[in-house]
Formats: structure tokens, C-alpha cells, sequence
């Protein structure tokens, strides 16, 4: 079957026809996907079917390596340490079997208080509400290609401190950084491949800037993080849909939905390397 690659938005994203992800990927292909993975910074791949959880993890191998998730608590799937599950689902004794629940969660930079963060997030969904729970992101090139010049001088060569509490719509705290996986990144990045630069911090886990004091440091996060809240691309979930998209130049969030509804996604990640600064 002919390859199809359909763009989604103007800014982010595209739909890629012809491609079954539960099967090995040829070179062809792999040469293919990638170079529109580092165009589009989104692919999504609609009506897959993985019949084991080994295919869904094998589904990003033509990217890169599978890497474990860091979230802590028991929230995986069968192997234990390579699928996340995404989920307000609970069992039969009233336990959650997924993180995340039904809320809204803010745009955010997946695993970025680590010292590598990922180089992608793979999702899959396998049972969806009947409204809400869109995906929305974010193209952070764009993002640092309309940032104000007097923005981009206040953090130009500076770096942001991501923390992660594991709360779903709040502040990150700096209080207790001992105990809370954190990382210092910097705030402008260069993404190794396409050489663009793209902003590098967000409301859920950015909790300051290096070099200011706590005042000069809300009044900067709060102009600057409107400008990566930018709804770039909606995904409005379909069953047996998989998105893939890179964290190094995007970032993403979700809408609610009612917490009497069902979903559960699966969640993958493709292993990434340290940030690259981007130095004036």
C-alpha cells in the first residue's frame, strides 16, 4: 500500500495513510516516517490494532529506542516499566488503573525535569469517552518565532527549572526539591536535527527562571507562558487512533470530560539525549 502523509494544520502535524505500526517497518518507510516526524513534529496514524503489548512497544522502534517510563506508582502495563496507562477508570475495588484522571491538564513538555528527557511520546487509544478529552498542541518553533524581543533578551541564555510534583493542574512547588524530580533546562533549545530553536517551558512544571528573584520571576513566567499555549492542532480522539510527537519542539495538554465516562490510552516513549542550549 502507497504511503499517504496528509498535513493536519498549517503549523503542526500531519496524518499518515498506509501504515500498519503492529508490523515491522521497512527501511523505506523508516526513511520516510522520520524525515515527516522531524517536518511535522505530529504524525497520527488512525485504525491501528496492536494484538500484544509487545507490538505497541516495538511501534516507535523505526524512531528510536523504547524508553522506561519515570512515573512512579504501579500504573503500567504488563511488562511493568515500557507502557504508561493513561486512565479515570477504576476497578472493581474502586482502585484507579491509570494516572491522570479526568481533568483538564496544562501544556507541558513530557519528562523534561529529567537530565534526558524523551525524545517522543507515543499514544494509543483503546477506549474513549463519548465527549471531551481532546489533545491539544503546540509547534514551539512558532512559539519562539513570535516571542517579543524584549522576552527573548530576558531569557536569552537563561535556564528554567522543571519540577515535577505529579499534580494534574497546579504550580509546580520549589519547596521540596529534595523529595520532587527536578532539572534545570534551558529555556531556549536547538532541536539536533532540524537545527530550529524552540521554547522550552510551560505552566505545569516550569516553576522559575535562573537569575531573578521570586517576584521578576511570576511576572515573566506569566507573559511568557501564554505564547507556548497556542492550539496549534485539536486531536478529537478516535478508537484504535496512535499520535507519535516530539518533545523537544512541542507541547501539549488536554481538555476534560466527565468523570462518569470512560478512556484509557496507552502510553510509550522513545528515548532522547540532554537538551541542546541555544547560546546567543
Amino acid at each position: 500500500m502507497t504511503v499517504e502523509i496528509l498535513p493536519l494544520s498549517d503549523k503542526i502535524g500531519a496524518e499518515i495513510r498506509g501504515v500498519d505500526l503492529s508490523q515491522p517497518v521497512d527501511k523505506t518507510t523508516t526513511d520516510l516516517l522520520v524525515k515527516a516526524f522531524h517536518k511535522y513534529i505530529l504524525l497520527l496514524f488512525r485504525q491501528q490494532n496492536f494484538p500484544d503489548e509487545k507490538s505497541l512497544i516495538e511501534s516507535a522502534d523505526w524512531l528510536g529506542n523504547n524508553a522506561d517510563i519515570t512515573m512512579p506508582g504501579n500504573k503500567f502495563g504488563e511488562d511493568g516499566r515500557s507502557i504508561h496507562l493513561i486512565s479515570n477508570i477504576r476497578d472493581k475495588n474502586g482502585a484507579a488503573i491509570g494516572d491522570l484522571g479526568d481533568s483538564d491538564l496544562w501544556y507541558h513538555h513530557d519528562n523534561s525535569f529529567t537530565e534526558a528527557p524523551d525524545k517522543a511520546t507515543y499514544l494509543y487509544a483503546v477506549e474513549l469517552p463519548r465527549e471531551g478529552g481532546n489533545t491539544l498542541f503546540s509547534n514551539c518553533y512558532c512559539a519562539y518565532d513570535d516571542l517579543p524581543n524584549h522576552l527573548r533578551k530576558a531569557i536569552a541564555g537563561k535556564r528554567v527549572l522543571q519540577v515535577y510534583d505529579y499534580g494534574v493542574c497546579e504550580r509546580p512547588s520549589k519547596d521540596n526539591l529534595k523529595k520532587t524530580p527536578h532539572h534545570w533546562q534551558p529555556a531556549i533549545v536547538v532541536h539536533p536535527v532540524t537545527g530550529k530553536k524552540a521554547l522550552y517551558f510551560d505552566r505545569l512544571m516550569t516553576a522559575a527562571i535562573e537569575g531573578y528573584d521570586e517576584p521578576k520571576n511570576e511576572q515573566l513566567l506569566e507573559e511568557l507562558f501564554p505564547y507556548v499555549e497556542r492550539i496549534d492542532y485539536e486531536l478529537s480522539w478516535r478508537v484504535g487512533d496512535y499520535i507519535i510527537f516530539d518533545n523537544r519542539c512541542s507541547a501539549h495538554a488536554r481538555r476534560e470530560f466527565p468523570e462518569t465516562e470512560r478512556r484509557l490510552l496507552q502510553r510509550g516513549k522513545v528515548l532522547g539525549e540532554p537538551m541542546i542550549p541555544f547560546r546567543n
